[in-house]
């Protein structure tokens, strides 16, 4: 755990209506911001595409495989 989640951490068991308004504001920010997220447009220039594909294939999932290959490709359109 690092220092950031550490002190929300402390701060949610200081404070319940931090905690609830917390959780609350977290998951509509996690739920809106990852549901717009496209890396591919991230990935726009030669060497990001090989260090994203190289971090991929690093972790070894075949399923994120498929899929950074498919954001590379879409990036270069």
């Amino acid at each position: 755990m690092d220092d950031l989640e550490k002190y929300i951490e402390k701060r949610k068991l200081q404070s319940k209506d931090f905690a609830e308004n917390f959780d609350k504001g977290y998951e509509e920010f996690k739920n809106e911001e990852l549901r717009n997220f496209d890396i591919s447009e991230y990935l726009d220039n030669k060497e990001i595409r090989d260090e994203y594909l190289a971090q991929v294939l690093k972790n070894g999932d075949k399923d994120e495989l498929s899929e950074a290959l498919k954001n590379i490709a879409k990036s270069k359109t």
